[in-house]
């Protein structure tokens, strides 16, 4: 299933197929012995925007020829939202993007064979809501990944070095996927693509319900994306972007000296093809929103200069950034809306807090294109 026609049509369809699973405990462990042939021994509920995650450590014993050697660090069990599980070659490109980024030396998990001998299966189960029959008919897709250790940067102050290396990983990223040749990752949608970002809108607040003191930043983001975007993206290099390389999914660890390591990537579910300034803006958005020991813009300042220690940026790319970054600003002033429509789903509260974002538009909106190319020069040439 794809989505297509005029942009009305597109987050019609979207709406209509989205609904996320309603997986307990108990019905996860059912899954994994049914589908995987595994014997839970530990299972505990991970924070998910849209769908249901689970951690889970199985007994070495098991019934699947498939699975060589138990991982000591458990898996991720997935059980994906109905639309990203009817989309198209979505889980056979991910997957295949997963295990060259592993080939290329990059910490990111791998998936796992079931019993059927493939890594993903369609399932019908309970869905926590609907918008629409069509979401009725529809199945979720379930797939079972390797478990990486770490702490999502999100969950401590960040400081300069956190934001090179975050900055770094995804250059690292962008460089490893270069000559990958996969032609289903090409035809992938998502709203994070930037080509679909006027749609959001429509998606996350068919209702017009934001807050004014957000409404007036947001409309101006949105007023302004199309005629910018197509200015200057044919002058853009484009590859196979991550999509939403956020604070949430990008984790650090401590070693045995005591300093940060930042290196492990989850959630390729927004993964597309598209221009890399597009992507490092994205997550720039997010630098801006983390908690930090200093200044936003130099926050982002590192953030750029550790991506250009590894792929050195063009003008113009650089040029676009702020754009991305209002853009990706404005996209998080919509969750405020789904949370009320989500109470219990502690992953969106903690992106739920509305000033911050405003703050970080005004503050983009007062930083004209001169300042921001001298902070990113001057912490690219620091470093």
């Amino acid at each position: 299933m794809e989505l297509t026609g005029s942009a009305e049509e597109c987050i019609k369809q979207a709406q209509a197929m989205m609904a996320k699973p309603n997986v307990t405990v108990d019905s996860a462990t059912e899954l994994v012995k049914k589908i995987y042939g595994l014997q839970v021994t530990e299972i505990k509920s991970l924070n998910s925007f849209s769908d249901k995650n689970f951690h889970i450590k199985v007994s070495k014993d098991h019934q699947n020829p498939n699975i060589d050697k138990i991982s000591d660090d458990g898996y991720t069990l997935k059980v994906m939202n109905t639309l990203k599980s009817n989309l198209k070659g979505h889980f056979d490109a991910i997957h295949g993007t997963m295990i060259r980024l592993h080939e290329k030396g990059l910490r990111v998990p791998q998936p796992i064979r079931n019993l059927e001998g493939t890594t993903w299966k369609l399932e019908t189960l309970p869905l926590l809501e609907t918008a629409g029959e069509v979401a009725k008919t529809l199945k979720c897709g379930i797939h079972l990944l390797t478990y990486i250790p770490g702490e999502p940067i999100t969950n401590n102050e960040s400081n300069e070095k956190i934001f090179f290396q975050w900055g770094e990983l995804l250059a690292k990223f962008h460089i490893s996927l270069k000559d990958f040749d996969c032609p289903e990752l090409l035809k992938q949608w998502t709203f994070n693509n930037a080509k679909n970002f006027h749609l959001a809108k429509g998606i996350l607040d068919p209702e017009g319900s934001m807050a004014p003191e957000a409404k007036l930043f947001v409309d101006d983001v949105f007023g302004r994306f199309l005629p910018e975007y197509e200015k200057h993206i044919s002058d853009l290099p484009q590859g196979f972007l991550h999509g939403d390389f956020n604070d949430h999914n990008i984790l650090f660890r401590t070693t045995e000296t005591g300093s940060y390591c930042v290196d492990g990537i989850l959630d390729f579910d927004d993964m597309h093809h598209g221009s890399y300034a597009w992507d490092l803006g994205t997550m720039l958005g997010h630098v801006l929103l983390v908690k930090k020991t200093l200044d936003p813009l130099e926050a982002v300042g590192h953030a750029v200069a550790g991506y250009q220690s590894v792929r050195k940026m063009s003008e113009k790319e650089l040029l676009f950034l702020k754009l991305a970054m209002e853009c990706r600003v404005a996209l998080m002033c919509f969750v405020s809306i789904v949370v009320d429509k989500d109470p219990s789903n502690s992953y969106i509260k903690k992106m739920a807090p509305l000033q911050p974002k405003i703050d970080m538009l005004k503050l983009l909106s007062n930083a004209d294109d001169k300042s921001l190319l001298k902070i990113y020069d001057n912490y690219t040439n620091l470093e």
